[in-house]
Protein backbone atom coordinates (compact mmCIF):
# COMPACT_ATOMS: atom_id res chain seq x y z
CA UNK A 1 0.00 0.00 0.00
CA UNK A 2 2.72 2.30 0.68
CA UNK A 3 4.21 2.09 -3.29
CA UNK A 4 0.38 3.05 -3.89
CA UNK A 5 0.67 6.08 -2.11
CA UNK A 6 4.15 6.91 -3.21
CA UNK A 7 2.54 6.21 -7.24
CA UNK A 8 -0.26 8.24 -6.30
CA UNK A 9 2.02 11.53 -4.80
CA UNK A 10 4.27 10.91 -8.17
CA UNK A 11 1.10 11.35 -10.49
CA UNK A 12 -0.03 14.42 -8.36
CA UNK A 13 3.13 16.09 -8.63
CA UNK A 14 3.38 15.71 -12.57
CA UNK A 15 -0.06 16.86 -12.95
CA UNK A 16 0.79 19.93 -10.94
CA UNK A 17 3.77 20.11 -12.91
CA UNK A 18 2.01 19.95 -16.80
CA UNK A 19 -0.48 22.22 -15.35
CA UNK A 20 2.28 25.07 -14.07
CA UNK A 21 3.41 24.57 -17.81
CA UNK A 22 0.00 25.22 -19.17
CA UNK A 23 -1.02 28.11 -17.11
CA UNK A 24 2.50 29.62 -18.56
CA UNK A 25 1.40 28.47 -22.32
CA UNK A 26 -2.06 28.35 -22.49
CA UNK A 27 -1.99 26.15 -25.88
CA UNK A 28 -1.00 23.39 -24.10
CA UNK A 29 -3.83 23.01 -23.12
CA UNK A 30 -4.72 21.38 -26.45
CA UNK A 31 -2.27 18.37 -26.23
CA UNK A 32 -2.73 15.31 -24.67
CA UNK A 33 -0.25 14.83 -21.22
CA UNK A 34 1.89 12.63 -23.31
CA UNK A 35 2.49 14.86 -25.58
CA UNK A 36 3.31 17.53 -23.62
CA UNK A 37 5.84 15.24 -21.90
CA UNK A 38 7.26 14.98 -24.92
CA UNK A 39 7.64 18.29 -26.11
CA UNK A 40 8.80 19.40 -22.56
CA UNK A 41 11.69 16.49 -22.26
CA UNK A 42 12.63 17.24 -25.90
CA UNK A 43 12.66 20.91 -25.80
CA UNK A 44 16.57 21.28 -26.14
CA UNK A 45 15.63 19.10 -30.06
CA UNK A 46 13.11 21.03 -32.47
CA UNK A 47 13.48 18.45 -34.76
CA UNK A 48 11.84 15.62 -32.32
CA UNK A 49 8.88 18.03 -31.44
CA UNK A 50 8.11 19.04 -34.79
CA UNK A 51 5.68 16.01 -34.91
CA UNK A 52 3.43 18.04 -31.91
CA UNK A 53 3.24 21.75 -34.62
CA UNK A 54 -0.17 20.94 -35.24
CA UNK A 55 -1.69 20.23 -31.65
CA UNK A 56 0.03 23.28 -30.45
CA UNK A 57 -0.51 25.76 -33.27
CA UNK A 58 -3.61 25.01 -35.34
CA UNK A 59 -3.81 24.87 -39.10
CA UNK A 60 0.41 24.64 -38.83
CA UNK A 61 1.36 21.50 -40.37
CA UNK A 62 5.08 22.49 -39.47
CA UNK A 63 8.09 24.69 -39.33
CA UNK A 64 11.19 24.59 -41.42
CA UNK A 65 14.50 23.88 -39.80
CA UNK A 66 17.89 25.58 -40.96
CA UNK A 67 20.56 23.72 -39.88
CA UNK A 68 22.92 26.45 -40.86
CA UNK A 69 21.21 28.77 -39.19
CA UNK A 70 21.49 28.15 -35.28
CA UNK A 71 21.48 30.17 -32.00
CA UNK A 72 23.74 31.02 -29.74
CA UNK A 73 22.81 27.32 -27.78
CA UNK A 74 23.29 25.57 -31.31
CA UNK A 75 19.22 24.97 -31.97
CA UNK A 76 18.46 25.24 -35.54
CA UNK A 77 16.62 28.72 -36.66
CA UNK A 78 12.94 28.28 -38.08
CA UNK A 79 12.83 29.63 -40.94
CA UNK A 80 9.60 28.98 -42.57
CA UNK A 81 5.91 28.20 -41.34
CA UNK A 82 4.43 26.00 -43.71
CA UNK A 83 0.07 25.78 -43.49
CA UNK A 84 -1.62 22.85 -43.00
CA UNK A 85 -4.69 23.86 -44.68
CA UNK A 86 -3.57 24.26 -48.17
CA UNK A 87 -0.22 24.72 -49.58
CA UNK A 88 1.04 28.15 -48.32
CA UNK A 89 4.27 28.30 -47.22
CA UNK A 90 5.61 31.49 -45.45
CA UNK A 91 9.34 32.72 -45.41
CA UNK A 92 10.29 34.32 -41.52
CA UNK A 93 12.48 37.47 -42.11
Amino acid sequence: EGIQEQLDLCKKSLADFLDGRRRQFPRYYFVSEADLLDILSNGNKPEQILSHVPKVYLSTKTFTLDPDKQTESGRPIATEFIAGVGSEVCAFE
